[in-house]
């Protein structure tokens, strides 16, 4: 007589016996996935459901709690199981029919191998796609270089955040590639799972968020910026990355992953803080003053926060002096100070490590013909980390230039009769079109068109590292591209040409704009 088997979601599909070990069995754990539980007694019996019923419970709430086991009632444990399985068995049924590369690429014959479930398959591609591990060679810090190993580290309740975050971004990336809405719907499904996980574990009494909260909140912010870009939700994560940051203090600087895990969610809220003109965290200096200078990560940050300071100033200034509280003369001082730090950021970067090769279009192409756009001038960077850092770096100037700009305007306009200011604007504004042209020669290599030698990647396949090289542009090129930038008309042009082809790599599709007003 056949019967429902009692074993984990993940050994009834792999089809093989379950242990049954409690909290997680022990297959699982050797395979470092997430065991989500077991079925209740009354899950193996008999019933009707309806639609509405099923929709319902696939939509229920995961609990995200972290407390032991012996905290809760059987009740609390069984209703965790089922919700997260549910959603889990759900997706998998509804991925059956879609198009993934080999798991195990590397070998031959995969008949002898485990199968991999498909939602993992899923979150692998989209994780080798989007992660840089770190290079000493080049001094690349990495970008995203934590997230494979915690998303890996899942046998303990509380981390099911992460997983659904991930799987957010991971479906959401191969709706593009595939064109489903329903892979884009999922990417929603799982959106939502993570909020609800994320909410539960950052309410708990007494709980210092953890690595797994940090990242959480990183992957639902990087999933706004590139599936939901018109949200009005927009910077509803920066904020919750902030609180995160302050909640653990000067102690995630004393363990590797946790000053790697800030290094990455500062960053991510200082571009935000830089491009919309907002204040600076007002602990950044402290925890910034704590760091070592020499090392360019920390360096490139406090460029950062000084030039956001900086323009925080003089957007202060220029309101009282249009409320006629001071004189435009008081900006001078202020003016040379905006000098003095462009000066200084300028000149860290004279360093052999930031070297690069400078190539014209015409010895790129070296007689070939291509269909991509090529800028006049083209840079060759070690490596792709290293071409960010100096777009970062340039992309902070171009902002502070731009501000020095509407101070040596104002001062122009109270002042008419000094010859200097007028130099001095035309000089910041050259500056401004300079560093956007240099932003633009970084582009070939960003998108993988090229190698770091200035060779041709293989048109018959996008190069790895494509999708994160286009969302690394994604921050420079809205600054190039923007109405009220400095930069000439064909350089807007050209960073809109540039935007579009982004969206089209990262997935940043007005389809899944209006698929997540849920």
């Amino acid at each position: 007589m056949s019967h429902r088997s009692r074993g984990c979601l993940r050994c009834r599909q792999r089809r093989v016996k379950c242990d049954r070990s409690r909290p997680s069995c022990q297959r699982c754990i050797a395979r470092n996935e997430l065991c989500v539980g077991y079925r209740d007694e009354g899950d193996l019996m008999f019933q009707h459901e309806t639609a509405k019923v099923v929709l319902k419970s696939q939509t229920s709430t995961p609990s995200n709690s972290s407390r032991s086991n012996t905290s809760k009632s059987p009740r609390d444990h069984r209703t965790r199981s089922r919700s997260v399985e549910r959603a889990s068995e759900s997706s998998f049924s509804s991925t059956a029919s879609i198009n993934l590369p080999a798991a195990f690429p590397w070998l031959k014959d995969q008949s002898k191998t485990e199968p991999v479930s498909k939602d993992d398959q899923i979150a692998n591609t989209f994780m080798d796609k989007y992660v840089l591990f770190p290079c000493n060679e080049s001094s690349s810090p990495g970008f995203l270089e934590h997230l494979p190993c915690l998303f890996k580290e899942v046998n303990i309740e509380g981390r099911y955040a992460l997983r659904f975050a991930v799987q957010a971004c991971a479906f959401a990336d191969l709706s593009r590639e595939q064109s489903s809405e329903e892979l884009a719907k999922r990417s929603l499904e799982y959106y939502g799972h993570a909020l609800s996980a994320l909410g539960q574990s950052l309410a708990e009494k007494n709980k210092t968020p953890d690595d797994y909260d940090l990242m959480t909140v990183v992957m639902l912010d990087i999933f706004e910026t590139l599936f939901i870009p018109d949200s009005l939700m927009t910077g509803a994560h920066a904020q919750g990355m902030a609180h995160i940051l302050r909640l653990r203090g000067h102690e995630q600087f004393h363990d590797p992953r946790g000053w790697g895990l800030f290094r990455l969610a500062h960053h991510r809220l200082q571009k935000q803080h830089l491009a919309k003109q907002l204040s600076p965290l007002p602990e950044s200096q402290d925890w910034l003053e704590t760091l070592n200078d020499n090392m360019a990560s920390v360096k490139l940050e406090k460029d950062g926060l000084a030039i956001n300071q900086m323009c925080q100033q003089a957007n202060q200034l220029l309101t009282s002096i249009d409320a006629g509280d001071i004189e435009a003369h008081h900006l001078l001082d202020l003016i040379d100070e905006m000098l003095r730090l462009d000066q200084e950021a300028t000149h860290w970067r004279k360093k052999p490590e930031w070297s690069f090769q400078t190539k014209s279009r015409g010895e790129i192409l070296d007689n070939r013909e291509s269909k991509l756009w090529l800028p006049e001038s083209i840079q060759l960077h070690p490596d792709l980390w290293m071409a960010y850092e100096w777009n970062y770096h340039r992309t902070a100037r171009i902002i502070l230039h731009q501000k020095l700009v509407a101070c040596l305007v104002k001062v122009n306009t109270a002042l008419p009769s000094d010859s200097g200011v007028t130099t001095r604007i035309t000089e910041s504004i050259n500056t401004v079109q300079l560093l956007a042209s240099e932003v633009l020669a970084t582009v070939p290599q960003s998108f993988g068109d090229i190698d770091h030698l200035g060779r041709w990647h293989s048109e018959s396949k996008t190069a790895r590292w494509q999708a994160v090289g286009a969302y690394l542009l994604l921050w420079p090129t809205k600054i190039i591209k923007s109405q009220s930038a400095l930069t000439t008309n064909s350089q807007k042009e050209d960073a809109q040409r540039v935007f579009g082809r982004i969206r089209e790599c990262t997935g940043m599709k007005s389809s899944l704009g209006v698929l997540s007003e849920i």
